[in-house]
Protein backbone atom coordinates (compact mmCIF):
# COMPACT_ATOMS: atom_id res chain seq x y z
CA UNK A 1 0.00 0.00 0.00
CA UNK A 2 1.04 3.58 -0.55
CA UNK A 3 1.83 5.37 2.69
CA UNK A 4 1.38 9.05 3.50
CA UNK A 5 4.80 10.69 3.81
CA UNK A 6 3.18 13.93 5.01
CA UNK A 7 2.25 12.14 8.25
CA UNK A 8 4.93 9.55 8.86
CA UNK A 9 7.66 9.99 6.27
CA UNK A 10 11.20 9.06 7.30
CA UNK A 11 12.22 12.68 7.92
CA UNK A 12 9.23 13.35 10.17
CA UNK A 13 9.79 10.09 12.05
CA UNK A 14 13.50 10.73 12.60
CA UNK A 15 12.76 14.31 13.66
CA UNK A 16 10.27 13.13 16.27
CA UNK A 17 12.60 10.39 17.50
CA UNK A 18 15.39 12.96 17.90
CA UNK A 19 13.04 15.28 19.77
CA UNK A 20 12.01 12.50 22.14
CA UNK A 21 15.65 11.73 22.95
CA UNK A 22 16.36 15.44 23.32
CA UNK A 23 13.52 15.81 25.81
CA UNK A 24 14.98 13.02 27.93
CA UNK A 25 18.50 14.52 27.85
CA UNK A 26 17.27 18.05 28.57
CA UNK A 27 15.26 17.09 31.64
CA UNK A 28 18.19 15.01 32.85
CA UNK A 29 21.14 17.35 32.22
CA UNK A 30 19.97 20.80 31.03
CA UNK A 31 16.94 21.92 33.01
CA UNK A 32 17.39 25.53 31.88
CA UNK A 33 16.71 24.49 28.26
CA UNK A 34 13.48 22.66 29.07
CA UNK A 35 11.06 25.49 28.26
CA UNK A 36 12.50 26.16 24.78
CA UNK A 37 12.69 22.45 24.05
CA UNK A 38 9.01 21.98 24.94
CA UNK A 39 7.96 24.73 22.53
CA UNK A 40 9.87 23.18 19.62
CA UNK A 41 8.43 19.76 20.40
CA UNK A 42 4.92 21.13 20.63
CA UNK A 43 5.10 22.81 17.22
CA UNK A 44 5.88 19.57 15.36
CA UNK A 45 3.36 17.58 17.41
CA UNK A 46 0.64 20.16 16.74
CA UNK A 47 1.39 20.10 13.01
CA UNK A 48 1.04 16.31 12.87
CA UNK A 49 -2.12 16.28 14.97
CA UNK A 50 -3.71 19.12 12.97
CA UNK A 51 -3.01 17.20 9.78
CA UNK A 52 -4.62 14.12 11.32
CA UNK A 53 -7.76 16.09 12.17
CA UNK A 54 -8.00 17.56 8.67
CA UNK A 55 -7.54 14.16 7.03
CA UNK A 56 -10.09 12.63 9.39
CA UNK A 57 -12.62 15.30 8.46
CA UNK A 58 -11.90 14.77 4.75
CA UNK A 59 -12.15 10.99 5.11
CA UNK A 60 -8.73 10.37 3.54
CA UNK A 61 -6.95 8.73 6.47
CA UNK A 62 -6.99 5.02 7.27
CA UNK A 63 -7.44 3.70 10.79
CA UNK A 64 -4.00 2.11 11.08
CA UNK A 65 -2.44 5.44 10.05
CA UNK A 66 -4.05 7.06 13.07
CA UNK A 67 -2.37 4.40 15.21
CA UNK A 68 0.97 5.26 13.61
CA UNK A 69 0.44 8.89 14.61
CA UNK A 70 -0.40 7.81 18.16
CA UNK A 71 2.76 5.69 18.38
CA UNK A 72 4.93 8.54 17.11
CA UNK A 73 3.53 10.97 19.67
CA UNK A 74 4.03 8.52 22.56
CA UNK A 75 7.76 9.28 22.58
CA UNK A 76 7.02 12.94 23.29
CA UNK A 77 6.08 11.95 26.85
CA UNK A 78 9.72 11.09 27.62
CA UNK A 79 10.18 13.76 30.28
CA UNK A 80 11.66 13.24 33.72
CA UNK A 81 9.54 16.00 35.24
CA UNK A 82 5.86 16.85 35.14
CA UNK A 83 6.44 20.54 34.50
CA UNK A 84 5.91 20.10 30.77
CA UNK A 85 2.26 19.23 31.39
CA UNK A 86 1.44 21.10 34.59
CA UNK A 87 3.19 24.44 33.91
CA UNK A 88 0.36 26.96 33.76
CA UNK A 89 2.56 30.04 34.06
CA UNK A 90 3.53 30.03 30.40
CA UNK A 91 1.64 30.04 27.13
CA UNK A 92 3.47 26.90 25.96
CA UNK A 93 2.55 25.08 29.16
CA UNK A 94 -1.15 25.82 28.71
CA UNK A 95 -1.00 24.85 25.02
CA UNK A 96 0.73 21.58 25.86
CA UNK A 97 -1.96 20.67 28.38
CA UNK A 98 -4.72 21.55 25.89
CA UNK A 99 -2.93 19.51 23.21
CA UNK A 100 -2.89 16.35 25.33
CA UNK A 101 -6.53 16.90 26.26
CA UNK A 102 -7.48 17.21 22.58
CA UNK A 103 -5.39 14.15 21.67
CA UNK A 104 -7.07 12.14 24.43
CA UNK A 105 -10.53 13.25 23.27
CA UNK A 106 -9.68 12.27 19.70
CA UNK A 107 -8.48 8.89 20.98
CA UNK A 108 -11.81 8.30 22.72
CA UNK A 109 -13.74 9.14 19.56
CA UNK A 110 -11.44 7.02 17.40
CA UNK A 111 -11.53 3.80 19.42
CA UNK A 112 -15.24 3.97 20.23
CA UNK A 113 -16.62 5.23 16.90
CA UNK A 114 -14.10 6.66 14.47
CA UNK A 115 -12.18 3.62 13.31
CA UNK A 116 -15.39 2.04 11.99
CA UNK A 117 -16.05 5.03 9.73
CA UNK A 118 -12.61 5.23 8.11
CA UNK A 119 -11.36 3.84 4.83
CA UNK A 120 -11.10 0.08 4.64
CA UNK A 121 -8.09 -1.74 3.21
CA UNK A 122 -7.88 -5.00 1.24
CA UNK A 123 -5.60 -6.50 3.90
CA UNK A 124 -5.84 -6.70 7.69
CA UNK A 125 -4.64 -3.47 9.30
CA UNK A 126 -1.79 -4.31 11.69
CA UNK A 127 -1.32 -1.92 14.62
CA UNK A 128 0.98 -3.70 17.10
CA UNK A 129 3.45 -6.54 17.50
CA UNK A 130 2.28 -10.08 16.87
CA UNK A 131 0.25 -8.81 13.90
CA UNK A 132 -2.39 -7.47 16.26
CA UNK A 133 -5.30 -5.92 14.36
CA UNK A 134 -7.59 -3.03 15.22
CA UNK A 135 -10.27 -5.42 16.43
CA UNK A 136 -10.05 -7.53 19.55
CA UNK A 137 -7.82 -6.82 22.53
CA UNK A 138 -6.06 -3.78 21.05
CA UNK A 139 -9.30 -1.84 20.59
CA UNK A 140 -10.30 -2.60 24.18
CA UNK A 141 -6.85 -1.49 25.32
CA UNK A 142 -7.17 1.71 23.28
CA UNK A 143 -10.55 2.50 24.82
CA UNK A 144 -9.18 2.02 28.33
CA UNK A 145 -6.09 4.17 27.71
CA UNK A 146 -8.19 6.91 26.09
CA UNK A 147 -10.62 7.05 29.00
CA UNK A 148 -7.75 7.17 31.51
CA UNK A 149 -5.99 9.87 29.49
CA UNK A 150 -9.04 12.10 29.12
CA UNK A 151 -9.75 11.73 32.84
CA UNK A 152 -6.20 12.72 33.78
CA UNK A 153 -5.99 15.65 31.37
CA UNK A 154 -9.47 16.81 32.36
CA UNK A 155 -8.43 16.75 36.01
CA UNK A 156 -5.21 18.62 35.22
CA UNK A 157 -7.15 21.26 33.28
CA UNK A 158 -9.51 21.78 36.22
CA UNK A 159 -6.57 21.93 38.63
CA UNK A 160 -4.64 24.31 36.37
CA UNK A 161 -7.60 26.66 36.02
CA UNK A 162 -8.25 26.70 39.77
CA UNK A 163 -4.58 27.24 40.57
CA UNK A 164 -4.25 30.03 38.02
CA UNK A 165 -7.24 31.87 39.50
CA UNK A 166 -5.91 31.49 43.05
CA UNK A 167 -2.51 32.80 42.01
CA UNK A 168 -4.15 35.89 40.56
CA UNK A 169 -1.98 35.63 37.45
CA UNK A 170 1.14 36.10 39.57
CA UNK A 171 4.29 34.48 38.38
CA UNK A 172 5.26 31.52 40.52
CA UNK A 173 8.60 31.83 42.25
CA UNK A 174 11.26 29.44 41.04
CA UNK A 175 13.19 27.46 43.59
CA UNK A 176 16.91 27.39 42.87
CA UNK A 177 18.37 23.94 43.11
CA UNK A 178 22.13 23.54 43.04
CA UNK A 179 21.81 19.77 42.97
CA UNK A 180 19.24 18.55 40.44
CA UNK A 181 17.04 15.66 41.52
CA UNK A 182 16.49 12.70 39.20
CA UNK A 183 14.21 9.75 39.89
CA UNK A 184 15.56 6.52 38.40
CA UNK A 185 11.99 5.27 38.02
CA UNK A 186 11.16 8.15 35.66
CA UNK A 187 14.42 7.64 33.77
CA UNK A 188 13.55 4.00 33.06
CA UNK A 189 9.93 4.87 32.22
CA UNK A 190 11.05 7.56 29.77
CA UNK A 191 13.48 5.18 28.06
CA UNK A 192 10.71 2.58 27.74
CA UNK A 193 8.38 5.19 26.20
CA UNK A 194 10.99 6.18 23.60
CA UNK A 195 11.81 2.57 22.68
CA UNK A 196 8.09 1.69 22.49
CA UNK A 197 7.40 4.69 20.27
CA UNK A 198 10.19 3.95 17.80
CA UNK A 199 9.80 0.17 17.58
CA UNK A 200 6.00 0.24 17.37
CA UNK A 201 5.95 2.94 14.69
CA UNK A 202 8.51 1.17 12.52
CA UNK A 203 6.85 -2.22 13.02
CA UNK A 204 3.39 -0.99 11.98
CA UNK A 205 4.83 0.65 8.85
CA UNK A 206 6.70 -2.53 7.86
CA UNK A 207 3.85 -4.91 8.80
CA UNK A 208 1.40 -3.03 6.58
CA UNK A 209 3.93 -3.01 3.70
CA UNK A 210 3.74 0.75 3.20
CA UNK A 211 5.71 2.31 0.37
CA UNK A 212 6.78 5.89 -0.36
CA UNK A 213 7.54 6.79 3.25
CA UNK A 214 11.32 6.28 3.34
CA UNK A 215 12.49 9.02 0.96
CA UNK A 216 14.21 11.69 3.01
CA UNK A 217 15.10 13.87 0.00
CA UNK A 218 11.89 15.87 0.14
CA UNK A 219 11.47 19.43 1.40
CA UNK A 220 9.01 18.52 4.15
CA UNK A 221 11.04 15.50 5.25
CA UNK A 222 14.38 17.32 5.30
CA UNK A 223 12.93 20.23 7.29
CA UNK A 224 11.45 18.01 10.01
CA UNK A 225 14.63 15.92 10.16
CA UNK A 226 16.93 18.96 10.46
CA UNK A 227 14.78 20.50 13.20
CA UNK A 228 15.05 17.34 15.27
CA UNK A 229 18.75 16.83 14.49
CA UNK A 230 19.84 20.37 15.36
CA UNK A 231 17.71 20.29 18.49
CA UNK A 232 19.51 17.12 19.57
CA UNK A 233 22.98 18.47 18.70
CA UNK A 234 22.23 21.69 20.58
CA UNK A 235 21.76 19.58 23.69
CA UNK A 236 24.57 17.07 23.15
CA UNK A 237 27.31 19.71 22.76
CA UNK A 238 27.01 21.25 26.27
CA UNK A 239 26.44 17.83 27.82
CA UNK A 240 29.61 16.35 26.31
CA UNK A 241 31.91 19.38 26.26
CA UNK A 242 30.81 21.43 29.27
CA UNK A 243 30.99 18.63 31.84
CA UNK A 244 27.23 18.53 32.38
CA UNK A 245 27.33 14.75 32.12
CA UNK A 246 29.18 14.41 35.44
CA UNK A 247 27.48 17.28 37.27
CA UNK A 248 26.51 16.35 40.86
CA UNK A 249 22.88 15.36 41.27
CA UNK A 250 20.57 13.77 43.78
CA UNK A 251 19.35 10.32 42.69
CA UNK A 252 15.98 9.03 43.86
CA UNK A 253 14.07 5.77 43.53
CA UNK A 254 10.28 6.01 43.90
CA UNK A 255 10.81 9.35 45.63
CA UNK A 256 13.37 8.01 48.12
CA UNK A 257 16.85 9.54 48.16
CA UNK A 258 19.69 7.25 47.14
CA UNK A 259 22.45 9.87 47.26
Amino acid sequence: MDGDADFYGIGIRLGLYAQSLTTLLVTLFLHEEEAVNRILNLLLQLAIFAGTLLSTNAGTIRAFEVIIVFWMLVGALSSLTGSGVTDINSFSGICRLLFYAALSAYGCWFFFVGQDTMQDTPCTQIVFFGESSLNGWFRTFGKAISIISISITGGLLAWAGTTYIKQGNREKLQRISYRPQTDLTLVLLSIVMIVLSITSTEYVIRANHLSGVDDIFDVGQVLAFLVGLFQLLNVLVPILFKQRLLAPRCWLLFGRHLT
